[in-house]
């Protein structure tokens, strides 16, 4: 019997060893946890903080550069386009903050936007009705491409010379083009506005561009924010001139200066070389 308590005994003083161990031992662990854990907490406040204050830091140094460029433009545009004429091409649904800065820039440097034209996608030349309209209207039997780029032709043709505007009024009596505006004589170039077509560029995009280049009408590629850079890409392997983020004062900029004449592609977007054009030689 004594052997048999002495086990009972033993048993239960080293059961109750161990789970005072487990729990000493625990108890220790979670300290060490819980310290390890304040410090790293600690660590990310202090880092957090610093990010903080460094993006504040950027944000006045950001605002203060915009502030330092839409204050000088008046410096760098005004005049530029005095007495000179711009007709605006772009789509149905263009970008309307896009669409307002081409507008100031001109406006800005002294330039005037008689007309601007919107230009219907390829979904206007599905209905046969039109195609037909078209092909009585041009005197030809042609397919869609090819009356979509008469079409093109024409309107290129009407800014150029105004020779004859009031087919312009039937092309959108008929849907393919809008116009907003008037158009009383020639205008000296034109700014486009992209894209038109954006997923299809080589149906509406590219072909306009080449009934303007094919007539030798300067013509301008611009962007807006929202604008890929695929689209203004593909206008510069296009010829002509182009630059991204015209709803900014950079690009606004840059859009008076080469419609006052200095070729090339600027902006911030993989399209372009520079931010605006270089100072001309002494």
């Amino acid at each position: 019997m004594l052997d048999m308590r002495y086990h009972v005994i033993s048993l239960v003083a080293v059961f109750l060893a161990l789970g005072i161990g487990i729990l000493l031992g625990t108890t220790i662990v979670e300290r060490g946890l819980i310290a390890e854990q304040k410090a790293q907490i600690k660590s990310l406040r202090k880092t957090f903080d610093e990010i903080k204050a460094k993006n504040t830091q950027l944000n006045d140094e950001l605002d203060a550069y915009k502030r330092y460029a839409a204050e000088s433009r008046p410096y760098m545009i005004t005049g530029r386009l005095a007495e000179r004429t711009v007709a605006v091409v772009t789509g149905k649904n263009p970008d309307d903050k896009g669409l307002s800065s081409i507008y100031d820039g001109v406006a800005a440097a002294g330039g005037a936007i008689p007309v601007t034209i919107d230009i219907a996608g390829s979904e206007a030349y599905k209905d046969p009705a039109v195609l037909a309209n078209l092909n009585t209207l041009f005197g030809v039997q042609s397919d869609e491409q090819a009356l979509r780029e008469r079409v093109f032709a024409e309107v290129v043709n009407q800014l150029q010379t105004a020779s004859n505007i009031g087919i312009l009024t039937t092309l959108a009596q008929l849907g393919v083009v809008q116009m907003r505006g008037v158009l009383q004589g020639p205008v000296s170039e034109a700014v486009l506005l992209g894209g038109i077509e954006s997923k299809a560029l080589d149906k509406t995009d590219v072909p306009l561009i080449k009934a303007f280049t094919s007539a030798g009408f300067p013509l301008i590629g611009v962007g807006s924010s929202q604008t890929p850079d695929s689209v203004l890409v593909t206008y510069s392997k296009n010829g002509v001139s182009t630059v991204d983020h015209v709803d900014t004062t950079p690009g606004q900029v840059a859009m008076v200066m080469v419609l006052q004449g200095a070729p090339g592609n600027y902006g911030s977007g993989k399209s372009a070389g520079r931010m605006i054009p270089e100072p001309p030689a002494p």
